[in-house]
Formats: structure tokens, C-alpha cells, sequence
């Protein structure tokens, strides 16, 4: 009983932690956001260890690399972006490989791979939009900004297939995650390279503190599944 009340003290920790982080970017209160934002993970971290039977060395190196690029994003360092990739980046593959760990072989139709490819053409098609956006220069960033792009391609390349072969809490809390870290990613994007509109760093810092909360559910549901 105790367990299971820390555990929703540490969810509704992490929840408010959210509300504040996102107030404290929006009306950018620096010193509010260093700190609510840095303890978002570990909260989480915490709220992960509380529900599930045996710790995956993945997911803890999933909320690590997320910890990394959060702990540079605060400090708003100029063209932080070359420093931000690195650990999202990993973050990606790190999904990518949890996910492919998880996957169920399943007989591929028309209908799928069909769904699938328009799928996978729209978000090249999206890669493309966006890397179009960096020259290349200083860093070589273009090529940066692409490869990581790829790496958003296999993730989410990857939901749909697992959303495909089947739809349950877990699989639609993975959707939600993988959703997130694009919707995020994209509207940095927009945000910093394109227009400094305050409602677009909102979407993706929201979208950001929010995908994190997904995964763990995502992670914390397939265990049950497994278990039960």
C-alpha cells in the first residue's frame, strides 16, 4: 500500500513538475525552469522503478540520454542545437532498439503495407521539408539535422507497424510518445529557424516533457501485459 502511494505521489510529482516547467519556458522564468525541469526525469525515474518487476538497462539509458539533452536545453547556449542532437539522438536509437526488442512478427497484408509506406513517404517527404531549412557550414549541421531526422523515420516507422499488428494501452501510449518527440522536434524547429512565435516553443516544449511521460506508461503497461 505504501509502494503504490508513492508511486501516485511521484506521478502527480511529475505532473506538476510539467505544469511548472511549461509555465516557467512559456513566460520564461529561467532560474524556476532550470529547476523544474531537471527534476522531471528523475521523478519519472522514480515513478518507473515503483511499477514495474525488473528494470530494463535500455529504458534507464533512454530517460539518461533524455536527462543529457534537457540538462543542455535549460541553459539556452548558443546554437545549442549541434549540442542537443547528440543526446536525442541516442535517445532515438535507444527507442528504436526497445522497440524492435518488443516486436511481435506478424503476417504483413496489402492494407499494411500499403499503410505503412504512405507512412514512410510522408515523413521522408517532411525530412526532406526540414533539412532543406540548414545550409551546410559550420559542423557540417545540415548532415547533422538529417541523420537525426532518420533516426525519427525508424521510430516512427516502427509504431506503425506495432500499431498495425496490434492495438492495446501499450501500443497507443508508444503512439503518443512517438508522436510527441515528432511534434516536438518539429516545432523546435519552426521556433528557432523559423519564426520566434512563443506558441510554437509552447507545442514543442509541452510536447517534449509529455512524450517522456508516455514512454514510461507505454513501458509500465507492456510489463502488465506480460506479466498478467
Amino acid at each position: 500500500m505504501k509502494i503504490d502511494k508513492i508511486d501516485k505521489i511521484a506521478l502527480i510529482g511529475y505532473l506538476i513538475l510539467c505544469v511548472v516547467a511549461v509555465y516557467a519556458n512559456f513566460f520564461e522564468m529561467y532560474g524556476l525552469k532550470l529547476v523544474s525541469k531537471s527534476l522531471l526525469i528523475p521523478v519519472l525515474f522514480f515513478y518507473y522503478l515503483g511499477n514495474v518487476k525488473k528494470i530494463d538497462v535500455l529504458v534507464c539509458f533512454f530517460l539518461f540520454f533524455n536527462f543529457i539533452g534537457d540538462s543542455i536545453g535549460v541553459f539556452d547556449l548558443e546554437n545549442e542545437v549541434k549540442f542537443l542532437i547528440i543526446p536525442f539522438f541516442f535517445s532515438n536509437l535507444t527507442l528504436a532498439l526497445i522497440m524492435i526488442k518488443r516486436l511481435k512478427k506478424f503476417k504483413l497484408s496489402f492494407f499494411s503495407v500499403l499503410s505503412i509506406s504512405i507512412i514512410a513517404i510522408f515523413l521522408m517527404y517532411l525530412w526532406y521539408e526540414i533539412v532543406t531549412i540548414f545550409a551546410f557550414g559550420e559542423d557540417y549541421l545540415q548532415l547533422k539535422i538529417g541523420v537525426y531526422g532518420l533516426s525519427l523515420i525508424l521510430i516512427s516507422i516502427l509504431v506503425s507497424y506495432k500499431i498495425i499488428n496490434q492495438i492495446n494501452s501499450s501500443n497507443i501510449f508508444l503512439l503518443f510518445c512517438v508522436t510527441c518527440i515528432l511534434i516536438s522536434d518539429i516545432f523546435y524547429v519552426l521556433y528557432n529557424f523559423q519564426a520566434k512565435i512563443a506558441m510554437l516553443d509552447l507545442i514543442h516544449f509541452s510536447s517534449q516533457v509529455f512524450s517522456y511521460l508516455f514512454f514510461v506508461k507505454y513501458i509500465i503497461n507492456k510489463e502488465n501485459l506480460i506479466f498478467k
